[in-house]
């Protein structure tokens, strides 16, 4: 590619987030969105200054989302690829999780991703390039026990992205899902990562497998609709 590509990614502030953002640093201008702005400024000055743009931004609010890809478009111009990153997780029983945990998982795994898609569509429409990119997980095709909340919000986004991709695909759009098994990250507790890291995915590697499809994103007749990554040994 003769120009360097505007990545925007979400929840860019650890693990896979910033996994992704280092794989691209070298080769794309990035945009770095999360809620806490420390993590995101080391991460930009790694990156290096022409490399790398921090956008505070909490997904799970229109005006935040909206003032974001201001700057950032501002910044880098026109959004080349979205990586929906941005997540919550909470594990319990459903008998015990509330609405207001229903509510959160939803307001920000699945509607937080549609406000930034929405943020990015009618410019890539224009454009006809662009690919939007939905670090989405396992639990959305998979029942896993004290796990609803989560896996309904990331069910709803698989939906979502299903429904798009088929809508903007005749536009040069491509859409596409990442389903991502058990990986090490702060989404588990310090004691699932004690006993069950070893059998954990990196999230170097799963970095580069979606480096991989993104390096595709203006491909003329071919897309990666969905990948499902899962660690070696299988779902935990």
């Amino acid at each position: 590619m003769s120009e360097r590509m505007h990545v925007w990614i979400t929840g860019a502030g650890s693990g896979l987030g910033a996994a992704l953002a280092r794989q691209l640093g070298s080769s794309a201008m990035v945009s770095l969105s999360g809620r806490r702005q420390e993590p995101l400024e080391e991460l930009a000055r790694e990156l290096g200054s022409g490399s790398a743009f921090v956008a505070r931004c909490d997904v799970a609010s229109d005006d935040s989302v909206a003032e974001a890809h201001g700057r950032i478009v501002e910044t880098f111009g026109p959004v080349d690829v979205l990586i929906n990153n941005a997540g919550i997780a909470m594990f319990s029983p459903a008998a015990q999780t509330s609405m207001s945990d229903y509510a959160d998982h939803l307001e920000v795994n699945l509607l937080g991703a549609v406000r930034c898609s929405q943020r990015v569509l009618p410019e890539m429409i224009r454009r006809r390039r662009g690919m939007i990119l939905s670090m989405n997980s396992v639990a959305s095709v998979t029942a896993f026990e004290n796990c609803t909340a989560y896996a309904a919000s990331k069910a709803g986004l698989l939906a979502y992205t299903r429904g798009l991709r088929k809508e903007v695909r005749q536009h040069g759009v491509k859409v596409v899902d990442l389903l991502v098994g058990a990986t090490a990250t702060d989404i588990w507790s310090a004691a699932m990562l004690e006993e069950h890291q070893h059998r954990m995915i990196s999230p170097s590697d799963v970095a580069l497998a979606a480096l991989d499809v993104i390096l595709r994103y203006d491909h003329p007749t071919m897309m990666i609709e969905e990948m499902i990554i899962r660690p070696q040994l299988g779902d935990l």
